[in-house]
């Protein structure tokens, strides 16, 4: 029986390759190399993370989704995607993008902004016209950030 998984996932800034990014998030969690895994639809694995990514044409280029056995990692209460991207943002240094929670009634104009840093924002998303190459892009006004 597959275990139930929590999801958490972010943007970052720039393309992570993926050796990288997998290091960051056992790294981040307390997991060794081989407790973070590529989501594969078509076999089972045994990682307590596995990991879907897609890379976006321009802005936050790497969208990131953790699907996590969380009875598996160094924290047995849950993790929100915030708590993840503050870790993993530190470990790779790039900026990450996350959804504020759904309940959050900026929800579907806004962002959180975790730096390397550690330091988390309200980001407003930038327009990005119409153009149809810019339909996937992710990105910020800069002029809009607030701390959290």
């Amino acid at each position: 029986m597959q275990p139930e998984r929590q999801v958490v996932g972010f943007i970052a800034r720039g393309a992570v390759e993926e050796g990288r990014l997998f290091d960051s998030i056992g790294r981040a969690l307390g997991l060794p190399p081989e407790g973070v895994a590529r989501l594969d639809v078509d076999g089972p694995s045994d990682a307590a993370v596995l990991v879907e990514t897609a890379l976006r044409s321009k802005g936050f280029r790497t969208d990131v989704t953790l699907y996590v056995d969380v009875s598996r990692t160094r924290e047995s209460s849950g993790l929100t995607s915030v708590e993840v991207a503050t870790r993993v943002a530190a470990l790779l240094g790039e900026e990450l993008l996350v959804s504020p929670p759904a309940d959050d009634p900026a929800v579907a104009i806004s962002w959180f902004l975790v730096t390397p840093e550690g330091k988390r924002f309200r980001a407003s998303e930038a327009s990005s016209g119409h153009d149809e190459d810019d339909e996937d892009s992710v990105d910020i006004d800069r002029a809009s950030l607030r701390p959290l």
